[in-house]
């Protein structure tokens, strides 16, 4: 696992076990923001943390190549994004985790990631949805999903996906490109602590990952969270598919157990 500034250089691993062979590769980009240099925004306790033990976690048990971006600009996060779309290859799976603050702008719907250079009253220093969706959709892994822990960042989702009980054929679901979102909470803000060091939000996520035995659908992964987190704070984590980046009906993301040789990427 690397931290990486400006863009980001991943070192291939050899698979060593996997639940789902038919996937190639996993990648995970993972942002983390705890300062702000607009001192008029609330500085963040666990971002960054956070960002760290997801990281670690995706790597130790769902076996991906990750890089942590601690404390990202908005340049920073676009060049990754852009370097993500050279990486990643047709079968491969993707992860992007963002934590830090966020926030919707009612006239619009429109909701953005406030990353580390971000102004409070400059709404166009902010990554906004529909940036977030044209840098995803030129990634071109078969399966993309994207982890919001941010306030308002339910506005990701288009069209909800459930968890299902029925038997799903992973070959069926890895042949249609995914593009999932999964956020902390709706159009509401969320909380930044309170379990363990974690958000509740990314304290659930890691507890249901870590749990993972072979693999699941990424709706299924959700309902969990979404039981653990709602049944305690009045926020409503959200999941579902991003059309505008390229998901195609009938997809899900799978989240898979899998382990690999040797070290982290190097930055």
């Amino acid at each position: 696992m690397a931290a990486v500034p400006p863009s980001i250089t991943l070192t291939r691993r050899r698979v060593r076990s996997a639940s789902l062979p038919q996937i190639q590769r996993k990648i995970a980009v993972v942002i983390g923001v705890d300062r702000y240099a607009d001192r008029s925004m609330p500085q963040l306790d666990n971002a960054v943390a956070d960002a760290r033990a997801v990281a670690q976690l995706l790597e130790d048990r769902l076996g991906y190549d990750s890089v942590v971006i601690p404390d990202a600009t908005r340049a920073g996060v676009v060049r990754a994004l852009n370097r993500l779309a050279i990486e990643a290859g047709p079968n491969d799976s993707v992860v992007v985790y963002y934590a830090g603050h966020g926030e919707l702008v009612p006239a619009t719907g429109l909701g953005y990631w406030q990353l580390s250079d971000s102004e409070a009253q400059r709404p166009e220093s902010w990554l906004s949805n529909a940036d977030i969706s044209r840098l995803v959709r030129q990634i071109g892994a078969s399966q993309v999903a994207l982890i919001s822990d941010s306030c308002y960042s339910g506005a990701l989702v288009d069209q909800r996906i459930r968890g299902s009980n029925e038997q799903v054929d992973p070959q069926a679901v890895l042949a249609r490109k995914t593009v999932v979102a999964m956020s902390s909470g709706g159009n509401e803000p969320v909380f930044d602590s309170g379990k363990n060091g974690h958000s509740p939000f990314a304290f659930s996520l890691m507890n249901n990952l870590d749990r993972l035995s072979r693999w699941q659908p990424g709706g299924n992964i959700f309902e969990r969270v979404r039981f653990a987190v709602a049944r305690e704070l009045p926020q409503r984590p959200n999941y579902g598919s991003v059309a505008a980046a390229g998901h195609q009906a009938g997809g899900d993301y799978l989240f898979e157990q899998r382990q690999l040789d040797g070290a982290g990427g190097t930055p």
